[in-house]
């Protein structure tokens, strides 16, 4: 066995990063009620190890039942830096709250980042599963795509490379993961990242403008403005709303006397935020869910 402890930075909070959203508890993630985030991951050399994470208080501590060496626990930090999104600046968006005194929670409990996957792919495929669907079918074709990835001697399944999605014939794939039309469209995005026609890892580059990126993000087959605005989240690029009926339900239950609003009158609602607009909203969706 194999711990470590990494230290976050100065203003990372970590159960209001890790309940975000709902991909805590999507494969090869995991996370249970004591605090702990798992997740499986293939290491660059090959070997796949799940790792554990949770808050001690000061720093975060890391395990794994593998002998990791250095290297690996170097990786593996590079990693868990990534996906409890370390490198996002949230002065800029707790400044612009405190105008605010309905969100003064926000900065209060620390929220703000958003737990990601690795890999820009693995949130695409995740944020396609999402589109037109129940959490409770997202979460079962996640589970049967994670099955598709590399095994481990233990049993252990790492999330799957573009190229071994795109490697199915698209009926076998469609059989396999049972995700009805979206199986098409996923096995269309893992070929064209597989074949490098697509380099979905640029958009986090921030010399792109986020116009450049959400029009990007509309291209592909699926991503209409729900998923592409989830997925502008995922990126840190909080400027568009990206409603879809969660979030138009808690309008309606919170700020609109239980009665249904339109697209246009929630955008009017939230345009004070500007830059920050599609933050505010997720953070109204999860708000019980981080404080609870």
């Amino acid at each position: 066995m194999t711990q470590f402890t990494l230290t976050p930075p100065p203003d990372f909070h970590y159960l209001p990063t890790v309940l975000s959203h709902g991909w805590c508890v999507l494969h090869p993630f995991s996370y249970d009620e004591a605090g702990t985030l798992s997740r499986v991951q293939k290491l660059r050399d090959g070997q796949i190890v799940r790792f554990d994470v949770r808050d001690s208080g000061n720093g975060l501590i890391i395990s794994s039942e593998a002998k990791l060496s250095r290297k690996q626990q170097q990786e593996i930090s590079a990693t868990i830096a990534r996906i409890l999104s370390f490198d996002h600046d949230l002065t800029p968006f707790h400044d612009l709250i405190r105008a605010h005194p309905t969100y003064d929670w926000i900065e209060t409990a620390g929220a703000g980042r958003m737990l990601v996957s690795p890999t820009v792919w693995e949130d695409l495929a995740k944020t396609l599963l999402t589109t037109n669907t129940t959490w409770t079918m997202t979460r079962s074709m996640v589970a049967r795509l994670a099955l598709l990835g590399d095994t481990s001697p233990e049993g252990l399944h790492a999330f799957p490379d573009p190229a071994q999605i795109a490697a199915f014939d698209p009926e076998a794939l469609n059989q396999q993961v049972r995700a009805g039309y979206r199986g098409a469209y996923l096995h269309e995005l893992a070929a064209r990242i597989a074949s490098g026609d697509l380099d979905v890892e640029a958009w986090r580059d921030p010399a792109l403008s986020s116009v450049e990126v959400y029009k990007a993000l509309k291209r592909l087959k699926g991503f209409g403005d729900y998923a592409a605005g989830a997925m502008m989240r995922l990126l840190g690029r909080f400027d568009q709303l990206g409603l879809d009926s969660v979030c138009r339900t808690m309008y309606a239950q919170r700020y609109n006397s239980g009665n249904a609003a339109t697209d246009r009158e929630i955008a009017a609602f939230y345009e004070p935020f500007g830059a920050w607009r599609g933050l505010v909203v997720w953070m109204d969706v999860m708000r019980e869910d981080i404080l609870s």
